[in-house]
């Protein structure tokens, strides 16, 4: 029996935001999680408040620029002292990393019967670093279950029994999974104790949310820049500054980024196009095709990979005898090696295409073949996963997240020069991946043209 997908739920309507709004800051709080729960929803509830922004609205501009995360208009627009435009100051000051701000406006706010203004004055208290007043605040603060569970988290960490505290900081998603500040200390946490598997995982989470607080965008892209990621980490950081062009932490970070990229794609573009021009050598001899494609070929001149991806698609089908049969034949070897029809450029170059993976396109062995005999041990041994290895992480990720690679056999198609001459892997590296290779009887070459001699 075929499975039906359960309908998605209806985009929440942004007039009964405005024909009721929200009269308290825990009311706003949930308006927030309403409207932003998927993109349907925000892109109606946006253009909603862009019309009371246009209409002269204050009210309506405040209340609802505040939950799409344009804090500077929801400042422009608050007017009042009552309980909700405090929250929407002091929550805009501290969206804006104006702690001082915030904590200014909050002041007397934690013992407000509003739960969700009395967990925003201990917000900002902890982002101005004021560990005395966050404690004193903290005992008289009126909290919902969850927020109970992640000030007691944070408390325990000012003590610094941080073990106690990542416990806690479970405990509030357990109870909440939702819940935004304990999932972003959980990803804060696992980020200072080197666990970035987790600390990216938990980062990624809030990409869905919307918006996408600068905080996460900023600790993800670093994490990317880490694992020299750095397009995904030009991605956080330009989020950023599209929605805040004076940020000058994003720009610093931003900047890094995209130098780091282009020199990233400088380097490892050169070792792409020399195991492109391998591939593109291979002749068409070395593939099983049909005796029509073959003499077709043959008859056209085309004697290797880089000859026949140098003609297109109409090239081919003009000459005698060659039809879509044989289009389709040679269509496919192609793609098996990565490759595709039309590759060659007016000025003889190639394009690489983005499926073309340099490791798997080539025959291994016969790249090997400076190696000597092959035991089958050593064979094994080239299909080994590189993790494996147990490499370092800095030798680990330069390998397989700035190579791309997967085997062992793969990391011997590059010399010991072409390791060396990426960033982040120096000798310590090299010779740390020698030793873990010499267990399996392999080696890498020199870069210096070596070649087996049969002694």
């Amino acid at each position: 029996m075929s499975q039906v997908e359960a309908p998605q739920a209806p985009a929440a309507d942004p007039a009964a935001f405005f024909a009721a709004p929200p009269s308290t800051p825990f009311d706003l709080v949930q308006a927030h999680k309403r409207f932003m729960a998927d993109a349907d929803s925000t892109d109606k509830f946006e253009s909603a408040v862009r019309e009371a922004r246009a209409g002269g609205n204050n009210t309506m501009a405040a209340l609802g620029s505040w939950v799409v995360g344009d804090y500077a208009k929801a400042l422009e627009a608050v007017e009042g002292d009552s309980e909700l435009s405090v929250f929407i100051t002091g929550m805009s000051h501290y969206e804006m990393g104006q702690y001082d701000l915030a904590v200014n406006t909050f002041s007397g706010c934690e013992k407000s019967g509003d739960t969700a203004l009395a967990a925003a004055t201990l917000h900002a208290l902890l982002g101005a670093n004021n560990t005395e007043g966050f404690e004193k605040a903290h005992g008289s603060a009126k909290l919902d279950a969850a927020d109970t569970l992640y000030f007691a988290a944070r408390v325990l960490e000012i003590e610094r029994n941080y073990e106690a505290a990542m416990a806690k900081l479970e405990e509030v998603i357990e109870l909440d999974p939702e819940h935004f500040a304990g999932r972003f200390r959980l990803a804060y946490r696992a980020d200072l104790f080197g666990d970035d598997e987790a600390a990216i995982r938990l980062y990624e989470s809030f990409l869905l949310t919307r918006p996408i607080p600068v905080s996460v965008l900023v600790n993800l892209g670093v994490l990317y820049e880490d694992r020299n990621d750095f397009e995904r980490a030009c991605g956080c950081f330009g989020a950023v500054l599209r929605r805040d062009p004076n940020n000058a932490l994003a720009r610093l970070f931003f900047t890094d980024s995209h130098d780091s990229l282009d020199m990233f794609y400088d380097e490892n573009l050169e070792l792409k196009e020399d195991q492109l021009m391998k591939v593109l050598r291979t002749p068409i001899s070395d593939f099983e095709l049909s005796v029509r494609a073959r003499n077709c070929l043959s008859n056209m001149d085309i004697k290797s990979l880089g000859d026949l991806v140098s003609h297109s698609e109409p090239e081919l089908l003009e000459f005698k005898n060659f039809g879509e049969t044989s289009l389709n034949e040679i269509k496919r070897v192609l793609t098996q090696k990565g490759l595709r029809l039309g590759m060659r450029r007016e000025d003889g170059s190639f394009i690489i295409p983005e499926e073309f993976d340099a490791a798997r396109s080539v025959d291994l062995e016969a790249e090997l073949a400076w190696l000597g005999p092959l035991s089958e041990e050593m064979r094994e041994a080239l299909e080994l996963q590189i993790s494996t290895l147990n490499l370092s992480v800095r030798c680990h990720r330069a390998l397989v997240e700035r190579l791309n690679l997967q085997r062992v056999g793969d990391i011997l198609l590059y010399s010991e020069e072409d390791l060396l001459g990426m960033p982040n892997f120096g000798i310590t590296s090299l010779n740390e991946l020698q030793n873990k290779l010499v267990d399996f009887g392999l080696r890498l070459r020199s870069g210096r043209g070596e070649e087996y001699t049969g002694e």
